[in-house]
């Protein structure tokens, strides 16, 4: 489903908008609004609550909830999870959006912490997202965190974080179209390799958000068509991203792709034809080589493909030589 996006009247601008896209888990909303109401700069953030379930409760949770600026949308007919984000989407009013299930939360400093690195030109900003069944008690790190460049070649090894760890711009989500409800369970990691291949894409070095393991997720029935999907996707990376090098993109492709069928197979008890075919790719040569080795292999790779395009604007190279030096240790060479 693609959508159309416009700045809802009447409300006061703030630059973030905070959409939640909700249904019928009204005691986790409650805790995912307190934790925006942490927030160390709630008053740059405005909250739009979208919800796909109607609960009596829900609406009271929300009418509880103590924010200054929120507003609570009722679907008018059930949207399903991703037209649910979309929704969200078109209704948000900032000119930059995060979208946060009700099941996940923010730390207190997520907004102060994104805030430093959103500036035009930036498509995203992502932060690392702690991950399990309850928040932990985390103490925010001192120093300001550092933030390097996610290029779109990186994409074939995964995204760079949960759902609750990517800021974006609306008005770039509105050129995509939206999430693709074709997708399935892998819509978001779609939207997001699509939302890098706009312009940069930068990962923030600092855990602002928890990501929960919940029951009743995607993952736990779509796992078989999301495995198939990631495969299709890496593919695609390699043809869009990696043209120079198709032959050892594709090996990649199939590497992480059985690391992915490896980490179902230790989950679920089921045995697809799929998975059987994934995990058939560790019989290609080099597949027991340490995942640490392929990821730098790849981020060489990338910064290989770039070097190469003469249309590379040096700003950009400059961001990827700084990232792959940091990852590896390796010294920047200079851009001149």
């Amino acid at each position: 489903m693609r959508i159309g996006f416009a700045v809802s009247a009447g409300l006061e601008s703030r630059w973030l908008t905070v959409a939640i896209p909700t249904y019928r888990r009204p005691q986790m909303l409650r805790d995912a609004l307190a934790s925006i109401r942490a927030q160390t700069r709630l008053e740059e953030v405005d909250v739009l609550v979208t919800d796909d379930g109607g609960l009596p409760e829900t609406a009271r949770v929300v009418a509880e909830c103590g924010l200054p600026r929120i507003r609570h949308l009722i679907n008018p007919r059930r949207l399903g999870a991703v037209g649910n984000w979309n929704r969200c989407l078109a209704e948000a009013s900032g000119a930059w959006v995060t979208l946060l299930h009700e099941d996940d939360v923010l730390y207190p400093w997520f907004v102060e912490t994104v805030r430093e690195h959103v500036r035009e030109g930036v498509v995203a900003v992502s932060v690392r997202c702690d991950r399990g069944d309850e928040p932990p008690a985390r103490p925010r790190q001192r120093g300001r965190a550092g933030a390097r460049s996610y290029p779109a070649g990186w994409f074939l090894k995964s995204s760079p974080t949960p759902f609750p760890g990517v800021v974006l711009q609306r008005r770039v989500a509105e050129a995509i179209g939206g999430f693709d409800a074709r997708q399935g369970g892998l819509a978001d990691y779609v939207f997001w390799y699509e939302l890098s291949r706009r312009g940069p894409f930068r990962q923030v070095r600092e855990t602002a958000a928890f990501y929960r393991h919940s029951a009743g997720q995607w993952t736990e029935t779509e796992w078989p068509d999301m495995l198939r999907r990631a495969h299709l996707l890496r593919l695609r990376v390699v043809r869009e991203e990696l043209p120079s090098f198709r032959r050892v993109g594709r090996w990649l492709a199939r590497f992480y792709t059985a690391r992915m069928a490896g980490s179902y197979q230790r989950q679920f008890e089921a045995t697809p034809a799929v998975l059987t075919r994934a995990l058939a790719f560790r019989n290609q040569p080099g597949s027991g080589c340490p995942s640490g080795w392929a990821w730098r292999f790849l981020q060489m790779l990338v910064l290989m493909e770039r070097v190469r395009r003469p249309a590379e604007p040096r700003v950009v190279l400059a961001e990827a030589l700084s990232g792959y030096a940091e990852e590896t240790g390796v010294r920047q060479p200079a851009v001149r």
